[in-house]
């Protein structure tokens, strides 16, 4: 037979392909799935997902996660180390004198037994197939071993062996396919694919659903993903849930629990219920179907569970029955206080602070230890005298002691908030955790299975609320870790310390497939834990980008191929950065990139604290080029140190990009500015004054024209301003510290 040079290349080509080692394919740096061709859809895993050093390298259907991927390391001579890539640790031996049946394992500071060889599979039945050889021959018989697979059931082991050479070597074939590196790190689309999953298990079932305090706390979750994201999408989710859940005909058993809810005993239920309603008032401030009032329902649903829950000691109890139970427990007590909070800054009504402040102190002195941070979970009066019953410590009760502290801090700045939110975050890290920080408590069980989501909550709220960017890694951590312990279906299931299967069946027999609100947990976790700890503390003076905000009202994000700007902006809506930072330098203006609006008086303000805290300045938006991009900038009323930020639109048809203050050159802050502050309370138009000092006030419109003065005392000073019409208003303080100047809006 004649070959002509076209043929002889062919077949050299051909030879090469099928006698080359595929380590000279592998790129270092790169990542790659290891699957299995005996199974098909299994790859290479570490079990659990878990960091521990000489911990199992097991065959796991396929979840496109980072624990499921391998990053090349070039180790020399046609070997390769491969380190997973989210622990970072190598694929090694169980045995420094490697044999036969030997373990896969991963293993740390091990390199000289961690290197491995890719041999194409000679056989076109089995194309992209190769056998993995280790590079260290059986000490016995100086046999190759190779890497092999002996079961197709989730959670196998791996094993070397000595080259097959009957049928079975199929379970020493692998395909190596390059992957792009998963993201390893909490973002927008790690948060959109952990609620992706599960939706599409769950969502239908809760729309539909007669439980009552799961879906409450489902609303909560959905809510959290809302307030961190602004994404349309939640947004309508929670409108279809909540109209379902406030549906007729109403009880146990029944389609939906109407809105009146006096008809479930169970007052921790209730809370929930309100809580989830009254931060929809916050965030959304109406529902589509006009009959749904979120403020409405909350408070009348609140006000009547706290009446019939008080027991004379001024605790609530957390059931109505038996009759007279004296019984009370954190698991009410809790999420009332952080619901009186939420009603206190709804309604302008600062009585709920005061019953949130009573509830807490109670709480405090019977089920709280100061000098550890542990949250017990009840006890009951016995003549008077008040008996711990049950000394558990919960995720559920931490997180609301924590969520209570935090908020009530926030209002009186009373220090003893402030550290017993500090103890209950250190406990719950140090003994509710594994080493790692991953939550290894209430995993399972119809009640239990929910508790984490709540922790998580309030865990962001402690982050963000009091500039604590030092916990964010450990947030981050148990929102990855239940990420990377996914199954197929993208659902993660509580106990995301272990691999969630795809039988949804819980290492204790638990049957998780109906269990909506156990596996909400983690989606809980993706979206509260922050997604950069840079971003928790906001330098005044660079640029912040629109969608960093900690909190929102109305508005969506919405993203293009140029950057994610902020949309839906209507008047009252509105973005809060909290912790931005203008140091001691003297600030004068803010420039905002905003789309400019059609119509001409739009506006931004600028105000701090609260959507109706101190007005420091306002932006009018520019309406001469419709539709491009613009710099609405303001003149603002000098600040120092952190400030919590509240950019509140006055109007619509903009869009916000990015925002930053500007301040004078080469100056410092003059802490004459500093010495009151005020805040105007648009429902009962009283204006707060806070003086460090005794002096003179005096009140102008904004044409100058002076409208009132009177003497100040040292701390709160309350004018009533309900004869005045709306407008913007000009307040000079002079003490001996000497005057200052701020403004507010009434509207």
């Amino acid at each position: 037979m004649k070959y002509t040079f076209t043929n002889l290349f062919s077949l050299l080509l051909v030879f090469f392909l099928i006698v080359m080692p595929v380590s000279a394919q592998i790129k270092d740096g790169s990542a790659y799935k290891i699957n299995s061709v005996y199974t098909g859809k299994k790859s290479l895993f570490i079990a659990n997902a878990s960091f521990d050093n000489n911990l199992d390298i097991i065959a796991w259907t396929e979840t496109n996660v980072p624990a499921q991927r391998w990053i090349a390391e070039d180790a020399g001579d046609n070997t390769f180390y491969f380190r997973n890539a989210y622990t970072e640790i190598p694929i090694s031996v169980a045995s420094n004198r490697p044999k036969v049946d030997d373990r896969l394992i991963q293993r740390m500071n091990a390199l000289n037994y961690s290197k491995w060889e890719f041999i194409p599979v000679n056989n076109p039945v089995y194309p992209n197939a190769y056998f993995i050889r280790y590079s260290i021959k059986a000490v016995a018989n100086g046999a190759d071993l190779f890497v092999e697979l002996r079961s197709d059931t989730d959670g196998t082991n791996i094993y070397l062996n000595e080259k097959a050479t009957t049928a079975d070597s199929i379970r020493q074939m692998w395909t190596i396919v390059a992957e792009d590196i998963l993201p390893n790190k909490v973002s927008n689309a790690f948060r959109d694919s952990v609620m992706q999953g599960w939706k599409r298990k769950y969502f239908n079932a809760l729309k539909t659903s007669t439980g009552f305090w799961g879906e409450a706390e489902m609303m909560e979750t959905i809510l959290d993903a809302y307030e961190t994201t602004g994404k349309q999408e939640y947004k309508t989710m929670f409108e279809q849930v909540y109209e379902h859940f406030v549906s007729y005909p109403a009880g146990w058993g029944q389609s939906g629990n109407g809105q009146d809810w006096r008809w479930n005993e169970y007052n921790d239920d209730i809370a929930w219920a309100v809580l989830a309603s009254v931060r929809a008032y916050l965030m959304f401030g109406q529902h589509p179907n006009s009959n749904i009032k979120y403020l409405n329902i909350a408070k009348t649903n609140y006000d009547n569970m706290y009446s019939r829950a008080m027991i004379p000691a001024g605790m609530l109890r957390w059931k109505q029955s038996p009759s007279g139970n004296q019984g009370s427990n954190s698991c009410i007590n809790g999420p009332a206080e952080v619901a009186a909070c939420y009603l206190a800054i709804a309604t302008g009504d600062d009585t709920y602070y005061d019953k949130a402040k009573s509830l807490y102190t109670l709480q405090r002195k019977h089920l709280y230890e100061p000098a550890t941070g542990k949250v017990f979970d009840s006890g009951s009066w016995d003549n008077g005298v008040f008996k711990v019953g049950n000394y558990w410590v919960s995720t559920y009760n931490q997180g609301t002691f924590l969520g209570a502290a935090v908020m009530l801090y926030n209002r009186y700045k009373d220090v003893q908030y402030l550290n017993d939110a500090n103890k209950i975050v250190e406990l719950t890290r140090k003994d509710l955790c594994n080493t790692l920080g991953v939550v290894k408590v209430c995993g399972s069980g119809d009640d239990l299975q929910g508790f984490k989501g709540i922790l998580m909550r309030y865990l962001r709220r402690y982050i963000v609320d009091l500039a604590v960017p030092d916990r964010v890694a450990w947030m981050q951590r148990n929102a990855l870790h239940a990420y990377n312990n996914r199954n197929a279906d993208g659902v993660i299931w509580t106990a995301w310390w272990e691999k969630t299967s795809d039988n949804y069946i819980f290492s204790d027999g638990y049957n998780f497939a109906n269990k909506g609100f156990g596996a909400s947990t983690a989606v809980s976790a993706a979206f509260n834990a922050p997604t950069d700890a840079n971003l928790i503390i906001k330098n005044a003076y660079q640029t912040i980008e629109a969608e960093h905000f900690d909190y929102i009202k109305g508005v969506f994000t919405e993203e293009t191929e140029n950057g994610i700007y902020i949309s839906n902006i209507n008047n009252d809506f509105y973005t809060a950065y909290n912790n931005v930072d203008f140091g001691t330098d003297v600030v004068n203006g803010i420039n905002i990139s905003v789309q400019s609006s059609r119509q001409a008086g739009r506006q931004i303000e600028i105000r701090k604290d609260s959507p109706k805290g101190d007005l420091l300045g306002i932006a009018e938006v520019p309406s001469a080029n419709p539709g491009e991009w613009a710099t609405a900038t303001g003149t603002i009323t000098p600040q120092t140190g952190k400030q919590n930020i509240y950019l509140v639109y006055k109007g619509s048809g903009f869009k916000v990009d990015n925002f930053y203050f500007t301040k004078e050159a080469n100056s410092v802050y003059n802490p004459i500015s500093a010495i009151f502050s005020l805040r105007f309370n648009q429902d009962n138009n009283n204006l707060y004054v806070y003086s460090q000092n005794i002096g003179v006030i005096r009140i102008y419109n904004i044409q100058g024209t002076e409208l009132l003065s009177a003497n100040l005392v040292e701390g709160e000073n309350v004018i009533d301003f309900s004869n005045h019409v709306a407008g913007v208003f000009v307040v000079n303080v002079e003490t001996k510290d000497g005057i200052s100047t701020k403004k507010f809006i009434k509207n």
